[in-house]
């Protein structure tokens, strides 16, 4: 019991102690705050020895350096803010896993802000970004703001991904006109007879893209019958596939907007006993590892992933080191991933 009230006070009394700071690095190691603060950013003209006295006195006093301080006094954060509608999505989470470790790499960390489609996430976010001097902002989503605040947001370097911003704005996307003709070419040739088209929300940029890819090619073949059905990317249950199929029995063709949507109406169809790969075909989007969980495996169309990272990240690195360079809009081919749940006929 004493032996608990003597931890209690001990940890009381050091969370009472001030937090150290250079000075005090500075006193402990006999040297100056401008030594300390050069061995700190791994500044030149400290010897050695020198270096290692004063991270001992770092290491002994427990001293963290101010990094918002530092970032506001040397003009750089280290840091790049994302911002996203949510993490759910697959492909995009791989995106920030990539990324990620191509800024570490660069010697940046990344923030990310999740704007779930309201307003007032997103400006709390971009705001947050300005309040930690971030070096440059990438865009999975939508912007809504206006005014003052988007001003002072398209000032930073900015990359957009996935869409077209403005003019002003550099860009990294996937074709997804080209994959929805990609998806429409394969289900006709694969002699598919009565598609069904599991959509995404109409407001998003790229389902009207893939939408628009898809009825091009579809409108080549007035004999083959597409039901369109819409559902939501976040809120959408297993029933709402179960029913899907009781209400049209005989489809033989399924394209998906997304490898979840796909891997929903997999479930169903097996609950069915249709033999997937041969009575009817399903292709997912995005090839996310969803696509390997599946039995079968799931064909898919593949964005260009390990590109999408890498333009995004060489964009961006250009207009932090200050190139002025005109913005580019890049625009990267989609491919197709054929696995078990496709068949060529």
């Amino acid at each position: 019991m004493e032996k608990d009230l003597i931890f209690t006070r001990h940890v009381k009394e050091r969370k009472e102690e001030p937090m150290a700071n250079m000075q005090d690095v500075a006193k402990l190691a006999n040297v100056s705050v401008t030594t300390v603060s050069r061995v700190i950013n791994n500044r030149k003209y400290v010897n050695e020895e020198t270096k290692q006295i004063v991270l001992e006195a770092i290491q002994a006093l427990d001293y963290v350096p101010n990094e918002l301080a530092r970032s506001f006094y040397y003009n750089s954060s280290k840091m790049i803010g994302l911002l996203i509608y949510d993490l759910k999505n697959d492909f995009y989470n791989q995106f920030i896993t990539r990324i990620e470790s191509q800024l570490i790499e660069k010697g940046y960390s990344l923030m990310i802000g999740t704007t779930q489609g309201n307003p007032e996430r997103e400006t709390y976010f971009l705001n947050l970004f300005l309040a930690n001097n971030i070096d440059g902002v990438i865009l999975c989503t939508n912007l809504c703001t206006q005014g003052p605040l988007l001003q002072k947001v398209l000032k930073l370097p900015l990359v957009s991904v996935g869409r077209v911003l403005s003019d002003e704005v550099s860009s990294v996307s996937a074709d997804n006109t080209s994959g929805g003709q990609l998806a429409a070419q394969i289900l006709s040739q694969n002699c598919c007879r009565e598609i069904l088209f599991i959509n995404g929300p109409k407001t998003l940029h790229s389902v009207q893209e893939k939408s628009a890819g898809f009825y091009q090619v579809m409108d080549q073949y007035p004999e083959i019958h597409v039901h369109e059905v819409i559902l939501d990317f976040v809120n959408v249950t297993q029933t709402s596939f179960d029913q899907l199929f009781r209400q049209w029995p005989s489809i033989d063709g399924i394209f998906a907007a997304s490898d979840f949507f796909a891997a929903c109406a997999l479930r169903s169809l097996h609950s069915l006993d249709k033999k997937v790969g041969e009575a009817i075909q399903v292709i997912g989007y995005e090839n996310t590892n969803v696509c390997l969980c599946t039995s079968p495996l799931l064909s898919s169309i593949a964005r260009p992933l390990e590109e999408m990272v890498d333009w995004t990240t060489q964009l961006l690195f250009q207009e932090v080191q200050g190139d002025k360079t005109a913005p580019r809009h890049v625009l990267l081919k989609n491919s197709f991933v054929p696995r078990e749940t496709t068949q060529w006929k």
